[in-house]
């Protein structure tokens, strides 16, 4: 399997993994992070497959950065923060947000390691591309879960000033 089939698999199982949490969540700001996450992986698994193609100056100029995806994650974590009704969460909301940031975390290592291998200028570049957008995604999810832990502080924290700022650790 090449490069190309095995992100696209890995895009796809990732897009699975959140449409199947987002329909248990009942959170519904939660929800709608699992769902943005969902639709973040089609995005990629489109993007590799306009790579696997031969198509990588289309890749290059249709690529879809994280930044508007960061602003809705955003508005979604300003409103869970002032939303005093929905701070009670259970253990298999925080055990699907950790399995989350594993699925992230290896996506984003996945990506840096081929790209610290291609030999193709281009391809090179689009790797790196998807490895930062990887690492937002890790960002998302770590925010997600220091929520999770600390709601009642979550406002106030550095981690959330940090998000806030979209410059992520």
């Amino acid at each position: 399997m090449d490069i190309f089939e095995f992100a696209m698999k890995m895009e796809l199982d990732g897009n699975k993994y959140y449409e199947s949490k987002a329909a248990i969540t009942k959170e519904k700001n939660l929800k709608e992070i699992l769902l943005t996450l969902a639709e973040e992986e089609m995005n990629h698994f489109n993007f590799f497959k306009k790579m696997k193609n031969g198509k990588t100056d289309t890749s290059l100029k249709e690529f879809n950065s994280s930044t508007q995806t960061l602003n809705k994650i955003k508005n979604i974590f300003v409103e869970m923060s002032q939303d005093d009704e929905n701070k009670n969460v259970g253990e298999s909301d925080i055990e699907i947000w950790k399995e989350a940031l594993k699925i992230e975390e290896k996506a984003e290592s996945f990506y840096r390691e081929k790209a610290e291998a291609e030999t193709d200028t281009q391809k090179k570049k689009l790797l790196i591309l998807i490895a930062e957008e990887e690492q937002r995604h890790v960002h998302m999810v770590e925010n997600v879960l220091y929520y999770l832990k600390f709601p009642e502080s979550f406002a106030e924290s550095a981690q959330f000033n940090n998000f806030q700022s979209l410059e992520g650790r």
